[in-house]
């Protein structure tokens, strides 16, 4: 079984969006967008405990109680033969799966305003065709669907303590003591009752008992005494249990203190509870901002818990943190966010092959860049300590407004384009102009640097381009570095002339090309500055001796002015476009 979509309609602050979902779900975008009522949906549609108590007035979508409330989920089930889970849903759901679409198959709920009773009644349905679905049979409100899921809600404020005591008596079941135990038990009990009976001899509490029998006499003449009784533990020796913590080679007991702590311990028992229970049904997680009172360290944790152990098999997770995404592979990221209304933008983010290997790296940086609104991205370390100084000194608030940063260490744009903008985050592109020699044929070059940009807009790549080298070959048959890199480079030039309607149109998409390279662009706009660092007979090849160390320090030595002379200039236009931009804007 596969989630495929949820579709939402006049639901509290969604209007009318549809999600593509995957099994693991991760919900994100500013506060008050929506997140929390993206998994109420869900929670109505699944959740009987929450469904059981109707639809109210402000449930409907600008308290609008004349169209009904629109809950559907998709799944796919076309994993038949591999899947227990898609056998079991099949099993459950009998006849309302026909023969006509055996792939797909649609849970829903209804709720239409019943303006006398001042309540909307949830009706399910459910079917293989979507806009004929079958009215699920229901037990006042427990109907057929509640036989197959299970809702397991943590919300942000999981409390330890409620936890434990909620699920003492499930936790700890004496209706199934060993042999062993029931023995321990019945010992127990009976020092309890020696316990009890000795506090009853207490010569204070006899003196009470004679002052209220005495009492009680005053006010009616009746021949019984009062007694004062101990109960203690008779009434469950399991109720007064406290879980602490024992740390390795010391034998004290620490309580479970500091929040981080208690919520782990806490997410530690719903996962405990989950497996004890000997349910059929499909548990779903629903997991709402968990980040809140965690130490770095440990949402890094419970993100490799939630992405790689099979009992969070199925989850749907809100969050604003971009550690707990350190380990997604296979989620659904769905981005909320509002204009005029909440909406959303959703993709199924999957490593593939091709990235395995940098997973790490690129769920990193990705991870950060799914919280804003704008994001640069650029080859490397230069280029973005040059670029962070610059929009510094224009604007030092521009990641508050939305803006990221991104480096794609080399030229790995694509993943990170495909994904921001599948989200709706606008993305912008500054990459060098380069050239590629052919293996076995040192005169025939790739333009590599075209082809990334044409590649992230899904055009033709350009054919590779013959470059006349013989006036930089010596004697001994090799290449005079300087000259060939002279010819290169001016070969660089003619390219980026002849193909200048191709510059415009990827500007027009917001893909920025140097004309060769950023140290050859910034000696354009700003010779003086990198003359006086770097010396008069080539500083742009100075800079690219120790190219990180060396841009560390031009952008030490940048004026306010310098850093305008760079943002104005048209080859660096993609810092003033991505600048500028607001949320919104076409």
């Amino acid at each position: 079984m596969e989630f495929k979509s949820l579709i939402i309609k006049k639901f509290r602050n969604f209007e009318d969006i549809n999600v593509n979902l995957t099994n693991q779900n991760v919900v994100f975008g500013m506060n008050d967008v929506g997140k929390t009522n993206f998994l109420s949906a869900i929670r109505f549609l699944l959740d009987r405990e929450v469904r059981k108590n109707g639809f109210k007035e402000t449930d409907y979508f600008q308290r609008n109680v004349s169209e009904k409330i629109e809950i559907t989920l998709e799944v796919s089930l076309a994993d038949y033969v591999d899947s227990e889970d898609t056998k079991f849903i099949v099993s459950k759901v009998g006849g309302a799966r026909n023969t006509d679409n055996l792939e797909s198959f649609y849970f829903k709920v209804e709720g239409e305003y019943d303006t006398a009773e001042e309540i909307g009644e949830p009706k399910i349905y459910w079917g293989n065709e979507k806009d004929n679905l079958l009215l699920v049979t229901s037990n006042g409100m427990f109907t057929d669907l509640d036989k197959i899921f299970q809702i397991v809600y943590v919300d942000p404020t999981i409390n330890l303590d409620q936890v434990f005591k909620k699920n003492r008596k499930n936790i700890f079941d004496e209706s199934k003591l060993n042999d062993d135990d029931k023995k321990i038990s019945n010992e127990i009990k009976q020092l309890s009752n020696e316990v009890n009976n000795k506090i009853g001899t207490m010569e204070m509490i006899k003196e009470f008992q004679t002052t209220l029998t005495g009492e009680y006499h005053d006010l009616r003449k009746e021949k019984v005494t009062i007694e004062l009784k101990s109960e203690m533990a008779i009434k469950g020796y399991f109720d007064d249990l406290i879980p602490y913590i024992k740390k390795e080679n010391d034998d004290k007991l620490y309580p479970t203190s500091g929040d981080g702590r208690k919520k782990i311990l806490a997410y530690s028992m719903l996962n405990h509870l989950v497996k004890k229970q000997k349910s059929h049904k499909l548990t779903i997680y629903l997991i709402e901002e968990p980040e809140n009172s965690l130490h770095r360290s440990m949402q890094l944790a419970l993100s490799y818990q939630l992405f790689n152990k099979d009992i969070y098999k199925y989850f749907f997770l809100s969050t604003h943190s971009a550690e707990l995404l350190y380990e997604m592979d296979n989620a659904a990221l769905i981005r909320l966010y509002s204009k005029d209304k909440t909406d959303c933008s959703s993709t199924i983010y999957e490593l593939g092959e091709t990235y395995k290997n940098l997973k790490k790296e690129l769920n990193r940086t990705l991870a950060h860049a799914l919280f804003t609104e704008k994001v640069l991205l650029v080859e490397g370390p230069s280029e973005k300590v040059l670029f962070e100084k610059i929009l510094n000194s224009i604007n030092p608030f521009y990641e508050l407004e939305g803006g990221f940063l991104i480096e794609v260490a080399g030229i790995k744009f694509k993943p990170y384009v495909a994904i921001l903008t599948s989200l709706g985050i606008k993305c912008f592109v500054k990459t060098d102009n380069d050239l590629k020699s052919q293996r076995g044929n040192a005169e025939k070059f790739d333009l590599i640097g075209f082809n990334r940009c044409l590649e992230l807009t899904n055009r033709k790549k350009l054919h590779s381009i013959l470059i006349d080298l013989s006036a930089a070959k010596l004697s001994s048959g090799g290449y005079s570095i300087k000259t060939k890199e002279k010819i290169i480079n001016e070969t660089k030039l003619r390219v980026y002339r002849y193909f200048k309607f191709i510059i415009e149109d990827l500007e027009s998409k917001n893909i920025y090309l140097s004309k060769i390279d950023l140290e050859n662009d910034l000696y354009e706009a700003i010779p003086e500055k990198m003359t006086d660092l770097f010396g008069p007979k080539d500083p742009i090849k100075e800079i690219q001796k120790a190219k990180l160390l060396n841009m560390i320090k031009l952008v030490e030595e940048l004026s306010n002015e310098d850093c305008k002379s760079i943002y104005n200039h048209n080859l660096f236009c993609s810092l003033k476009e991505f600048a500028i931009y607001e949320s919104g804007d076409n």
